[in-house]
């Protein structure tokens, strides 16, 4: 809780805030990432006392809209989605996953379900939300995004499933199919987003095993790193297939980040960049 800054491409100090001292659970820390969307910027602090969310103008620093959240301490970051005209935050949470109006801070809908710990990110589609957590339990939902209100326990969930949900990582949505591991394991789901039948149902993925980032998708690829440093390259589809095994010798619990044929992995002490020649 060091406070947050801005600075400019050349290094000049352009405006910092002080949030405090978050205060989460058996003191972890913080790990939801800030989001800069459509010049703003979103900070969301879900922890054992008053948890909120604050939207601040990207270039001044000045508070937009703040709200008051009811939540533990969670870490999953959260995610914005134009629907129907409407600039949609949605955050993934103990209690709820919640959409507000990203403008002014509206509650659109809401809806309960999953499990504590939360630190998965949601991903979309554009029409639905895929929400998911891990800890001492599992939960995925596919929720609608032209919904209002509460919509726990009802039939406008679009579907829901509660085996091999992640803990830490969070999911990747890739042309229509939802990929997800089991806790930190390296265990794989992968199923139809658009109907959540389930294609590979927790298959272990070799040469890997405990897993901390999330993974990536590039050329038909789908990419994931365990924590020594394995990467291994998956066929994207609805059958289990490993094109490539990599390993780098220094532990990696960062996520990938892909740049045209760039791809760049943080490790405990150096950054990698493997490309194409």
């Amino acid at each position: 809780s060091a406070g947050f800054y801005c600075y400019s491409l050349d290094g000049e100090l352009l405006w910092k805030r002080d949030f405090g001292e978050a205060r989460t659970r058996l003191s972890f820390g913080e790990a939801s990432s800030p989001v800069v969307h459509d010049g703003k910027v979103i900070i969301t602090r879900d922890q054992e006392e008053q948890s909120y969310i604050v939207v601040m103008e990207a270039a001044t620093g000045k508070t937009i809209w703040r709200q008051d959240r009811d939540e533990p301490s969670c870490w999953a970051t959260p995610i914005v989605v134009e629907h129907g005209g409407v600039q949609q935050l949605i955050t993934n949470g103990h209690n709820r996953v919640r959409s507000y109006n990203l403008d002014d801070g509206e509650l659109l809908w809401e809806c309960g379900g999953q499990v504590s710990n939360v630190t998965p990110s949601p991903v979309t589609d554009g029409m639905t939300v895929y929400c998911m957590s891990g800890y001492r339990g599992s939960s995925v939902m596919a929720l609608p995004l032209d919904e209002m209100g509460d919509i726990t326990e009802t039939d406008k969930i679009k579907w829901q499933q509660d085996k091999g949900t992640p803990y830490v990582p969070s999911p990747i949505l890739y042309d229509g199919f939802l990929y997800f591991n089991q806790s930190n394991n390296a265990i794989l789901t992968c199923v139809e987003a658009a109907t959540g039948k389930t294609l590979v149902e927790r298959t272990r993925m070799p040469d890997i095993r405990g897993i901390y980032a999330s993974p990536v998708g590039a050329g038909d690829r789908v990419y994931y790193v365990g924590r020594d440093g394995t990467t291994l390259v998956l066929k994207k589809g609805p059958e289990f297939e490993v094109l490539a095994t990599n390993k780098l010798d220094e532990p990696i619990d960062s996520t990938p980040a892909l740049a045209g044929n760039q791809i760049f992995l943080r490790g405990e002490k150096s950054l990698y960049c493997i490309s194409q020649p």
